[in-house]
């Protein structure tokens, strides 16, 4: 049923053929390269999913740690304009990832379309990095908890809370794929509730507020007593790589498509608002660091991945606020205990993709008629254990440091990709002449070209500050310690490349050889109706939609 402009319409019984609406290939929807007999991913998140979870993925450890590291190691004038950066080339993401998902909704994601526009061997190189970037992150969040709950007490062995959540995290993970998007989604809400408690106090704090406060006005900004640029590049590129362990590499947003029930909808909408809530997020926490907490404190200086070293930890001790410390780092166990969700998530589908074309052994490509991964998803339970447990024979604080750096830096190589498989994208669509972009309803990057050339030159250029301050430690000698403990990730990347590259002889496709209909998902009947009303909406009706976070079938 349809009702009259401005009210609600209901579209459900809108009959759909999804077989002949997804593809006129006989392949599952909108999947390139699936192969009939491995089963396929169910549509099961709705709008409200992607929204919410997007925003609650980029609330994790990094703005407790990784924040009070860019702040000591940067200093407030690096802080701000690396975090800018960052955020900025989120927002770049955001749009590539949305417009090649719309077109092309697949949970091998950015896979499909490094494979598709840039080089096999280059797909097969990021998406093993991906996998073990985000299995790696499984581990840290778990170092991050035991550090988090060492807050109140330290009775309980390391062992113990890392076995309890790799138990809750496989338990999830073993039921239908719904499950998994209502526990993201209510763990979401959790974060942003706590992450608004952290900038009310922010606020108040700022203003003086607390038994012991005093009003901040800038004076840790003063360069006649702080270092307001501090190691100059070295401090400027180790920023920015903190701050992408704070915000993430933004590639979960784009598989959520290829299990999102109506992908025309739900990501063009989620990119819009994400983008702005993460920029705008991280950005007014980092204006209270840098107002809130010197970069020359000693406390930043603890134990890393310390909740006692957290810059809003500091200020709060420094105000004299009680109990809010505690519930702000009970709220965050909470959220972190579960924060092994989206990296096994991510991770599984990595390796599930390399296998559905062919990179490696096909079973792994399997899934059950619930929708799960089964042997992906099981091949990264086991090498999460065994990066969980390495936690136990040394310092949770040296594992959190090498795996954010492996992790990050990975990220950085992926965006550097991401932006030429935007670009080449683009350039195919030119040379076929095709109308892929400007069909009823498409969704173009608005950003394009600045977006992926800005994307793919600033994280070349961080990378290779990254290299210098990783091969000139500040401080110290060359060695291949801390260069290896920040830089493992880019030469892993590189080997498989060379490695499936020598083996395989792969080669960059022509552009006017580039096949652009396979897994391409026209809209269907339904999603036609559903985006006919909505664009017809008066432009606050449609506002009102970013905010409540409907469903694409219920619109207000």
């Amino acid at each position: 049923m349809t009702k009259d402009k401005g009210t609600l319409i209901e579209v459900s019984e809108v009959p759909v053929d999804h077989e002949n609406a997804a593809s006129t290939k006989t392949v599952p929807e909108g999947v390139i390269g699936e192969k009939e007999g491995q089963g396929q991913f169910k549509r099961s998140f709705k709008t409200r999913h992607i929204q919410i979870v997007t925003l609650g993925s980029n609330i994790g450890s990094g703005i407790f740690i990784s924040t009070g590291k860019a702040l000591r190691f940067a200093g407030p004038g690096s802080m701000i304009i690396s975090y800018t950066i960052v955020c900025s080339m989120v927002i770049c993401v955001l749009e590539i990832i949305t417009e090649l998902s719309i077109v092309y909704p697949s949970s091998g994601n950015f896979i499909d379309f490094t494979e598709r526009f840039l080089d096999p061997a280059a797909a097969f190189a990021v998406g093993l990095g991906e996998w073990l970037a985000w299995t790696t992150v499984m581990a840290s969040e778990g170092a991050a908890v035991f550090t988090l709950v060492s807050y109140w007490t330290t009775t309980v062995p390391v062992a113990a809370w890392m076995t309890i959540i790799l138990v809750v995290t496989f338990a999830i993970h073993a039921l239908p794929i719904i499950w998994f998007a209502e526990f993201q989604y209510g763990t979401s809400i959790v974060k942003v509730v706590m992450l608004l408690m952290i900038l009310i106090s922010c606020i108040v704090m700022c203003a003086g507020g607390g038994p012991t406060g005093t009003v901040h006005n800038g004076q840790f900004w003063d360069s006649s007593e702080y270092e307001v640029f501090k190691n100059g590049v070295r401090g400027f590129s180790f920023s920015c790589l903190y701050c992408l362990w704070g915000v993430g590499d933004q590639v979960f947003i784009g598989m959520l498509a290829g299990e999102s029930e109506s992908p025309r909808f739900s990501m063009p909408r989620t990119v819009k608002s994400a983008g702005i809530r993460v920029f705008g997020f991280f950005m007014i926490l980092v204006m209270f660091i840098t107002l809130l907490v010197p970069e020359s404190d000693p406390r930043l200086w603890g134990t890393a991945g310390s909740i006692t070293s957290s810059p809003f930890i500091i200020a709060m001790n420094d105000a004299g606020i009680k109990y809010l410390p505690d519930v702000i780092n009970g709220m965050m166990v909470v959220c972190l205990a579960l924060g092994g969700l989206e990296p096994v998530y991510i991770a599984a589908r990595c390796i599930r993709h390399l296998a559905v074309r062919g990179m490696l052994p096909k079973f792994i490509a399997r899934v059950d008629k619930q929708g799960r991964p089964t042997w992906s998803l099981l091949i990264t339970f086991l090498f999460t254990i065994v990066f969980t447990y390495m936690n136990c024979s040394g310092t949770g604080a040296t594992v959190f440091t090498w795996f954010s750096s492996i992790t990050t830096t990975i990220f950085m190589v992926v965006w550097v990709v991401l932006g030429i498989v935007s670009i080449r994208f683009h350039l195919a669509i030119r040379a076929q002449n095709s109308d892929i972009l400007i069909q009823k309803h498409s969704w173009r990057a608005k950003l394009f070209p600045v977006g992926p050339v800005f994307l793919s030159l600033t994280s070349f250029l961080i990378l290779v500050g990254l290299f210098y301050g990783s091969l000139f430690p500040v401080g110290g000698k060359p060695n291949a310690y801390d260069f290896f403990t920040t830089y493992l990730g880019v030469p892993l990347i590189l080997v498989a490349y060379a490695c499936y590259k020598v083996y395989f002889r792969t080669s960059i496709p022509k552009l006017s050889e580039i096949d652009l209909l396979e897994g391409h998902r026209p809209l269907s009947e339904r999603e036609v109706v559903i985006m006919d009303y909505y664009t017809s909406l008066p432009w606050y009706k449609r506002l009102w939609t970013y905010v409540n976070t409907a469903d694409s079938k219920h619109l207000t």
